[in-house]
């Protein structure tokens, strides 16, 4: 009967004891999502600010709202990719554009050089640099290449993608020779896979002189992943420019998107000296200047 007694005393004791530890606890989680979805909001602001000062080429106050985004999230890619940026632009003066790897440094060798070159001469892919992926947010991108002129007549081009999970070729394009020296380029057709987000995918880019003798084959190399950026994309739906488009893919660190809109305005608009300036200080950025008047071909058909 003690035994009872004390035990229903001890349950009745308990009903009566304070929750408010308990209630101290659910407030400060409640808070912590609160202040987690305050700093959400507040580095999306910023970065929408930053953006949208970089189309205005307001750059000094761009580099400030990505400066605060980044404080917000310390490392982020995205706020860290704009700070390079904007802050080349402000330390570059005139310039309409430029692109500022996170790893920069270059190797402009061939992986292996033809008979066919001559004495000199190389493939050079219109990267920023060899030491990390180009970023796209395009499912199918466009790459480009400078092709040298050659001593003797090139059998082919190829170009394939590679997903390093598999053993064939995602995509692999042989196409016939452009004949002279200049700036080609290569997408991956509408009827392949779609490049999948936060993936790497390498790629290799052959000037075939003898189709007997692969080893003579003149060739580059590099990697590209796909990314996805909400705030530049909420940016790029409003009304732009394609200059305006180019500049935000380059402040945002997408390589591939700010070169292929370029190109397609040199394309478009050859004669016109405001885009031939963005293209210039595009390219010169990465030191990539010995092309930048080199004529964009008419190139690649897939040959059957």
């Amino acid at each position: 009967m003690k035994h009872r007694f004390w035990a229903s005393y001890l349950l009745a004791a308990l009903a009566f004891l304070p929750l408010e530890p308990v209630i101290t606890t659910q407030v400060l989680a409640t808070e912590s999502v609160l202040q987690l979805a305050q700093a959400k909001s507040a580095y999306t602001q910023y970065m929408q600010l930053g953006y949208n000062e970089t189309k205005r080429r307001n750059y000094r106050k761009a580099l400030g709202y990505f400066q605060q985004a980044e404080r917000l999230r310390p490392g982020d890619r995205y706020a860290t990719s704009a700070i390079r940026n904007v802050t080349s632009y402000i330390q570059r003066g005139r310039n309409r554009i430029a692109f500022v790897p996170g790893r920069p440094g270059r190797v402009r060798s061939a992986g292996t050089r033809g008979s066919c070159f001559q004495t000199g001469q190389n493939i050079i892919p219109l990267t920023p640099t060899d030491k990390e992926a180009q970023r796209t947010t395009a499912e199918r991108p466009t790459l480009f290449f400078y092709v040298p002129q050659t001593s003797t007549t090139v059998q082919a081009l190829e170009f394939v993608l590679r997903d390093d999970d598999s053993s064939d070729p995602l995509y692999k394009g042989t196409f016939k020779p452009v004949g002279q020296n200049g700036i080609v380029s290569v997408n991956v057709p509408a009827n392949q896979p779609s490049l999948q987000i936060g993936k790497e995918y390498s790629w290799t880019f052959s000037m075939i002189c003898d189709t007997n003798n692969r080893d003579k084959d003149s060739y580059v190399e590099g990697t590209i992943v796909r990314s996805q950026d909400e705030n530049l994309s909420l940016q790029l739906n409003q009304p732009n420019t394609d200059l305006d488009r180019a500049v935000l893919f380059a402040t945002a660190g997408f390589w591939e998107d700010s070169l292929r809109t370029l190109a397609n305005l040199r394309r478009q608009r050859p004669n016109d000296p405001e885009v031939q300036k963005y293209w210039e200080d595009l390219l010169n950025s990465v030191e990539i200047k010995e092309v930048v008047n080199k004529p964009l071909l008419p190139c690649c058909t897939v040959q059957k």
